[in-house]
């Protein structure tokens, strides 16, 4: 048995999992649009064509794919520490909310929405950063100490976080920082010189911003000695304690920085999308980051080619309303659930193998 053999067989064992979640998906998911009387060829080349068919399409992929980077690489901090950090959804709403509130607190010091200079409008969008991230990270810091002194599960802890997360957003919205223009469930817009324009059709300066953090992160995370710890902690707590790592302290900074990340995905939508906080923007984006990194498994790679499909997901969903009879932009949220179902299903053969 030569060298490449031996390499080709680590590398199924490695990626069978997701490779197992990928094709159980695309047989159930073709079984399911051909039961219901499509062509699962037809829809599947609807589904590309949407995402990555020109331009226009592709650049609203780009959009998606901003949120989901993020989201997922919130998802996989916390992952590579042991915990299951499924409040990445709860903590973008709040870093929104801090994002929003930094705008107004700096509306109200220069008493005015529009004319800042330019030095003075980078300062604040830096802070407007910083209080989105600090929003999201103090929220998973909540289920952090939970966990670390409480004992209670990081699980039960951020899905109860994700509805105090959207009441307290939109109570924010309905009273304190409604705009009363509209009937709409929506904010006060932002400072015109603080909204960063789209650099290419729906596409955001911030999708760098994205990459930049995702492939910080995951260098710390591999090449650090806080990396160390944390990795360190999340394959066998014990053996870290013994080790001399402080395993509480790494667990919540480990959560915070994961719900820093996560709140920094509100940030994209306040001051590069809508330019205000509108109640519901989110079409679950934490719960997608959270399939994408279970996925990836700390891959910067993985992270980036599945923040990719998905948002293609995303797009490609739309256009199933207007041009198949049966099926609906609700097919991606069936993809992504049998994707979980896979990748369980891989993992459980993979113990057993």
């Amino acid at each position: 048995m030569n060298l490449s053999t031996i390499d080709l067989r680590e590398a199924l064992l490695k990626y069978w999992p997701a490779l197992f979640a990928g094709l159980l998906t695309l047989a159930l998911a073709s079984g399911a649009v051909w039961a219901v009387g499509e062509s699962p060829l037809a829809v599947l080349l609807i589904l590309f064509n949407s995402a990555f068919g020109g331009v226009e399409n592709f650049s609203y992929t780009l959009f998606y794919a901003t949120f989901i980077l993020l989201t997922a690489t919130a998802v996989t901090v916390a992952l590579e520490a042991g915990l299951y950090n499924i409040g990445a959804e709860g903590q973008l709403y709040i870093g929104a909310l801090f994002a929003v509130l930094w705008n107004q607190a700096v509306a109200a010091l220069f008493q005015q929405q529009a004319g800042l200079s330019p030095a003075l409008s980078v300062l604040c969008l830096v802070g407007g950063t910083g209080a989105a991230f600090i929003g999201g990270a103090f929220f998973a810091a909540l289920a952090g100490y939970l966990k670390t002194y409480r004992q209670t599960h990081e699980v039960l802890s951020t899905i109860m976080l994700n509805f105090i997360a959207y009441a307290i957003v939109n109570w924010a919205i309905l009273n304190p920082l409604k705009n009363v223009e509209t009937q709409n469930s929506e904010t006060v817009w932002i400072i015109e010189s603080l909204r960063i324009e789209k650099i290419w059709g729906q596409a955001s300066p911030f999708l760098f911003v994205a990459l930049i953090i995702a492939v910080i992160v995951l260098g710390a995370i591999t090449r650090s000695w806080w990396g160390f710890r944390v990795r360190a902690t999340g394959q066998s707590e014990p053996a870290a304690k013994l080790a001399g790592i402080g395993v509480k302290k790494t667990l919540l900074s480990a959560m915070a920085l994961s719900g820093g990340i996560a709140g920094l995905a509100g940030f994209n939508e306040v001051y590069c999308n809508s330019y205000r906080l509108i109640d519901g923007f989110s079409p679950s984006y934490g719960f997608t980051g959270l399939t994408v990194a279970l996925l990836a498994r700390g891959k910067i790679t993985g992270l980036i080619a599945g923040a990719l499909l998905f948002a293609g997901l995303q797009k490609g969903a739309l256009d199933l309303d207007l041009e198949t009879e049966y099926i609906t932009r609700d097919l991606s949220v069936v993809i992504q659930a049998l994707v979980l179902v896979g990748l369980c299903i891989g993992q459980s053969l993979k113990r057993r193998a």
